[in-house]
């Protein structure tokens, strides 16, 4: 026995410095982990450089080499650069300052918002209450559901980029300015557990640094009872009242959540009308007031024109059940408003870039007034080989298009090409926020209120003022939620889908949803809006039955009987012209005459002149026009200068003459 216990003894050595290796490398990539060697300062100017040995930790080996990419920021921008860049063979490496209270590599920061939702829709709190269970319990309940989502995204992340050999530094990061001997841009990295100090090199440096929200002055966020749009995920136990301050999406979805969660809301709005300020960001002048209306079936009380005063706080130690006392005055000439009391307070009044403590000006990077950063149309800034993508560089601010820059910036730096087109877009299209914004159809938003909101591309209003319509303008068409059969079937007395399109063509160039799955609706509006599809193309698809997809078809056949609409008119204003007087009035012989040619058939010319009408000399433009579109005849289109197209002509649809046409 003693004599096996001795040929143990080097694979037990063995594994014992296996086991200190894996040591040194947490440390190395993450500075979690504390041992005594080396001292704490002993890392303070260690840099890696490129053709020199690497240098080693207690004997243990670090990073070895200059990167190809160095990725400041691990939000979806900052993963997905960093995946496209191992799935070109390069070498890339993350530097992430996560809170090591909060889950890495987690997501959006709207992931929390999201995953909160989805539980107020599982958990019933009103019933709860109602059945005597505790608050604690049922805000512990609500915190184990929101943190799996958030975990389960988390480890899904990371499985994704170990699986890509990239390693992950855990630590606030600072442009130096100082090149490597590769050519390389050096990056400071400041481990959060130990303080250490490490440089590495990358020939590309992309700062995805995402964006914190605005702060207000007149507020003490102590985050106990008053949080930002961030920090509410720290909130610690359920209110029963809940004060909002904002207009804005973040905003919005959070009322929406708290009153599903069975707490009493108070939205404070500084303008003087929600719709004034979702359609500034471009929602719908009606989708903004059905919104209003069900925020206000949501019992959630609104107060327009005020914004915070001042907030008074219950004494230090106080039961949370005691609210806060805000006071609330007019913008602009101080008056007072009424007083607001709420367990909680939070503010969602815009996001400002995560720029600060980079030294991305000292290093040459340029930032605009709003401290955004400066970039090119290839997303570039003004240091050569440093780019940023995402909620740095400013709006659009969103998660999507945050990871669509990071896409197009490792085609930039690593020289990727794209064959062809990728769907509508051309491969070099730029997705830097000049360009994104400029269109409103390159890009769709959700809202996840509750229900859901999304659109994409321009409201009647805004086409209008842009030029975007045909000869005729802009029209819009409207189906609501109840009209499907799924609505139905489902009791469903909200929702509503709008299409908005050119006349007279009927080109689609904007979809507005507010209701159930409205999320997921957008995506199949959005692939017919970019590719320029007509409500006419809509009519021509086929859906599963039982769909909200038909809320499309609804849409689309009120806009295709306006558009036949408008070529009837048309045609018959060209009768009246024809006569020289152009009264409004057209000849019955013209008028029979005139409906031949366009092939209307002779039993819907009776229709049309009635037999009591026949004697009469003339006949109204709007009776004509009325009895067409009671009937449903379908226009032929026209030919240039107005006269009908001969190989249009055929029986009008919905007959049955055209049936057996066909």
């Amino acid at each position: 026995r003693i004599h096996w216990l001795r040929r143990m003894a080097p694979v037990r050595l063995l594994w014992l410095l296996l086991a200190l290796s894996a040591a040194g490398q947490c440390i190395a990539f993450t500075g979690q982990l504390r041992w005594p060697l080396p001292q704490r300062g002993a890392l303070a100017s260690v840099a890696v450089r490129p053709g020199r040995a690497a240098p080693r930790l207690g004997g243990l080996s670090m990073l070895r080499k200059e990167y190809d990419l160095v990725v400041v920021g691990a939000g979806p921008t900052g993963l997905t650069a960093a995946l496209s860049a191992a799935s070109a063979g390069k070498t890339a490496v993350i530097v992430d300052a996560t809170p090591k209270k909060q889950v890495q590599f987690s997501g959006p920061t709207g992931l929390y918002s999201k995953a909160l939702r989805d539980t107020a829709k599982k958990i019933d709190v009103g019933v709860l209450r109602n059945m005597g269970v505790r608050d604690t319990a049922v805000w512990r309940q609500v915190q184990e559901m929101t943190s799996e989502v958030l975990k389960e995204s988390g480890l899904s992340n990371l499985a994704a980029i170990q699986s890509s050999n990239i390693p992950h530094l855990r630590g606030t990061a600072r442009l130096t300015g100082d090149n490597g001997d590769g050519g390389g841009h050096g990056v400071d990295v400041t481990f959060l557990e130990t303080d250490r100090v490490i440089r590495v090199y990358g020939q590309n440096v992309l700062v995805a640094t995402g964006s914190s929200p605005w702060r207000l002055d007149s507020v003490d966020y102590d985050e106990q009872r008053v949080f930002d749009s961030d920090t509410i995920k720290t909130l610690g136990f359920l209110p029963k009242t809940v004060a909002i301050v904002g207009a804005g999406i973040i905003a919005i979805e959070y009322a929406k959540i708290f009153s599903k969660l069975d707490c009493k809301v108070t939205l404070i709005v500084r303008g003087k009308s929600l719709a004034t300020a979702l359609t500034r960001i471009g929602i719908d002048p009606m989708i903004a007031l059905e919104l209003q209306r069900d925020l206000c079936l949501s019992k959630v009380r609104i107060i327009f024109d005020a914004e915070i005063d001042e907030v008074e706080s219950p004494p230090p130690g106080a039961d949370n059940k005691r609210p806060l006392s805000i006071f609330l005055k007019q913008p602009g000439t101080g008056a007072k408003k009424p007083q607001v009391q709420a367990q909680v307070l939070m503010t969602a009044t815009g996001r400002q870039a995560n720029t600060r403590g980079l030294d991305l000006e000292a290093a040459g990077v340029e930032l605009d007034k709003g401290g955004n950063v400066v970039v090119d149309s290839q997303l570039q800034t003004t240091l050569g080989s440093v780019y940023a993508a995402g909620d740095v560089l400013g709006p659009p601010s969103l998660a999507s298009t945050g990871i669509e820059q990071a896409l197009a910036v490792s085609r930039t730096m690593f020289g990727l090409e794209t064959e062809g087109a990728v769907g509508w877009r051309e491969p070099d299209m730029s997705y830097d926020p000049r360009s994104l914004m400029s269109d409103p159809l390159k890009y769709p938003i959700g809202i996840w209120t509750l229900p859901e909101m999304a659109f994409i591309g321009s409201t009647r209003d805004a086409a209008l003022e842009k030029g975007l319509g045909g000869e005729e303008g802009v029209g819009e068409a409207v189906a609501l939620y109840r009209e499907t059969i799924r609505g139905k079937v489902q009791g469903l007395d909200f929702g509503i889908l709008k299409l908005v399109y050119a006349k007279p063509g009927g080109r689609i160039i904007g979809v507005h949803i507010l209701g159930e799955d409205a999320c997921e609706l957008i995506h199949y509006g959005t692939a017919l809006a970019q590719s320029g599809k007509t409500v006419q193309s809509v009519l021509g698809t086929m859906f599963a039955a039982v769909t909200f997809h038909e809320l499309f078809k609804i849409a689309a056949s009120k806009a295709v009987r306006e558009l036949d609409k408008g070529r009837w008119v048309r045609m018959i204003r060209g009768l009246d012209e024809a006569d020289g007087k152009a009264d409004g009035r057209i000849q019955v012989s013209s008028l029979r005459q005139g409906l031949a040619d366009f092939g209307v058939q002779p039993d819907d010319v009776a229709k049309i002149i009635l037999p009591a009408e026949e004697g009469m000399e003339e006949m109204k433009q709007s009776t004509v026009i009325s009895r067409v579109m009671k009937l449903g005849l379908k226009p032929r289109r026209e030919r240039e200068g107005g006269a009908p197209d001969e190989a249009a002509k055929g029986p009008r649809l919905g007959t049955s003459k055209a049936v057996s046409a066909k």
